[in-house]
């Protein structure tokens, strides 16, 4: 069995992006007449997570802050942080800068609107973004966030493995926590957003490495991640096994890391205050 919490006694981060598997699968519908898994799948991982004692930040659309405001007031309730995904599940990388301007500032509106208090991190609903995407991040900041979830290891700061700054031109500024990811074979494995996927003692070792290295890990999972018992279509888990595999044991990879290190929010690890 393995040991309860490492030698390190670094924090590590966990994080969730709050919505349902119809935004990712069509990002451009109007979700008005869907019926939501969220409120379900979200009280039993709030479970999951007292525990174990965990806390979490939770990157919430702004349409399902819109549509579920409780969502929002329950999460700043248990001691979580509450943090923004855009507003309709956009690709930030795909769409007109006025309208990827508007996703970012609208979605950070809302949940501020809701929360009576300022909002610090910023989590895109895109590819990892790199140093190609500056101005984005300068975008970000622009906002008014304290920090951005939307980049992977190595891609803007070198071989950047924890949380570094990054400065505008305009003055701005805004701190960046990296997808976690290890480099193996000469590719970029990002095993922070494959809790799921990757087999538990790859995590775990990568995880682990990182610790012993001096930088926080980031792990995180999308909420339907954790939803079983979703509609999938015929032979699903073999056509879509990005989507659709080892759902079946994603409550038990994730207890498995809870169990074995220590997390907590975006926020706490950069000594954020809101």
């Amino acid at each position: 069995m393995m040991a309860r919490k490492t030698e390190t006694h670094i924090k590590n981060i966990l994080s969730f992006e709050v919505e349902d598997t119809f935004h990712a699968d069509n990002p451009d519908y109007e979700f008005d007449n869907v019926r939501s898994r969220i409120i379900p799948n979200l009280i039993y991982l709030l479970n999951i997570l007292d525990n174990q004692k965990a806390k979490a930040t939770f990157f919430v659309l702004g349409w399902v802050a819109s549509r579920f405001p409780e969502i929002v007031s329950l999460l700043d309730s248990r001691g979580h942080e509450v943090a923004c995904h855009g507003f309709s599940h956009k690709d930030l990388l795909k769409i007109e800068s006025a309208r990827a301007t508007s996703e970012i500032s609208l979605s950070k509106e809302t949940i501020e609107n809701i929360l009576n208090k300022r909002v610090l991190g910023f989590r895109g609903a895109c590819h990892p973004l790199d140093k190609r995407h500056l101005g984005i991040l300068s975008d970000i900041a622009g906002a008014g966030y304290a920090y951005d979830c939307s980049t992977r290891a190595g891609a803007i700061a070198g071989k950047s493995f924890g949380p570094f700054d990054i400065e505008f031109k305009d003055g701005g500024s805004l701190k960046i926590i990296p997808h976690s990811a290890i480099r193996k074979f000469g590719v970029w494995l990002r095993f922070g957003e494959k809790l799921r996927l990757y087999p538990s003692w790859f995590t775990v070792r990568a995880i682990g490495r990182l610790n012993r290295m001096g930088y926080p890990a980031m792990i995180n999972m999308k909420l339907w991640e954790l939803d079983k018992h979703q509609v999938r279509g015929v032979n699903a888990d073999y056509i879509q096994y990005r989507r659709y595999g080892n759902l079946n044991i994603a409550e038990q990879k994730l207890s498995m890391i809870l169990d074995a290190f220590e997390f907590t929010t975006c926020a706490e690890v950069l000594g954020l205050k809101y």
